[in-house]
């Protein structure tokens, strides 16, 4: 069997915002350190994703040196992270389910509702917010379902090769890509292991209309591929599935091009 390993490394710390690359990422219970910590909440109680807001696949999130900086275009606003958040909690709704978190304050929520030509909140995870895996016990922030979303390179190669036009893994918005192994093996999985780190896999990844939107020119909005590719070979059930969930067992720091050992 040919060896796996790690090839990138993704966190996003604003939903639906840009990815940040990582030559290394600490595993916590929630998944990596800073993935999905910072949300938009419309004014209407919902929480904003780039299915509905498909601009917010261009708002470029970083915390340097205590500095949370914010990038949309050619407007950018940095504030110093302590003064950001205000001590107004705010609630939302997210796939039916209520959300909430710290509001950050009014400088950032003018800037964010400008650039996103809505009228926006934008809000910092907590623990007193934290929400829970589905049917489980487990912790996440504002990601979709579960603490880490593990791709393969190989899949998408495989997924690719039926396609005429090719899409690449930021399509997928993962957090670990791994790169060896057969397409779709990851599907076997039940467990793996990187460096010290252990890790459970939960459930395979149902995927939405967000993989139809390309990151480089999201105002082109919503189309068919590659949804319609993947639903004529990875369908089950109403779910059209690529990648699989992790839950972190045995936490610590994971790094580029460390050896993936799955547990069958």
């Amino acid at each position: 069997m040919n060896s796996i390993h790690i090839s990138y490394l993704y966190t996003y710390l604003l939903k639906s915002g840009k990815p940040q690359s990582l030559d290394h990422a600490q595993i916590i219970t929630t998944g990596l350190v800073g993935d999905r910590d910072f949300a938009v909440i419309g004014e209407d109680g919902r929480m904003l994703t780039a299915r509905e807001c498909p601009m917010l696949l261009e708002v470029e999130a970083k915390i340097m040196d205590d500095m949370i900086h914010f990038k949309f275009k050619g407007e950018f606003i940095t504030v110093p992270r302590k003064k950001t958040v205000s001590s107004k909690k705010r609630t939302g709704i997210l796939f039916g389910r209520s959300v909430g978190g710290l509001e950050l304050d009014k400088h950032i929520q003018k800037w964010f509702s400008k650039c996103m030509g809505v009228s926006c909140h934008v809000v910092e995870i907590n623990t007193f917010y934290m929400r829970q895996m589905k049917n489980q016990f487990i912790d996440i922030t504002y990601t979709d379902a579960a603490p880490i979303l593990l791709t393969s390179e190989a899949s998408l190669r495989d997924l690719n090769n039926r396609m005429t036009l090719p899409v690449g893994m930021n399509r997928f918005r993962p957090n670990i890509v791994v790169n060896g192994g057969n397409p779709f093996e990851e599907d076997d999985w039940k467990s793996l292991k990187i460096g010290f780190c252990e890790f459970e896999i939960s459930h395979h990844c149902p995927r939405c209309v967000l993989t139809t939107i390309d990151p480089s020119h999201p105002e082109k909005g919503i189309s068919n591929e590659p949804l319609k590719t993947l639903s004529t070979f990875r369908k089950s059930g109403n779910e059209v599935n690529f990648g699989v969930y992790l839950i972190p067992k045995k936490m610590g720091i994971i790094r580029l091009d460390d050896e993936i050992i799955p547990g069958l």
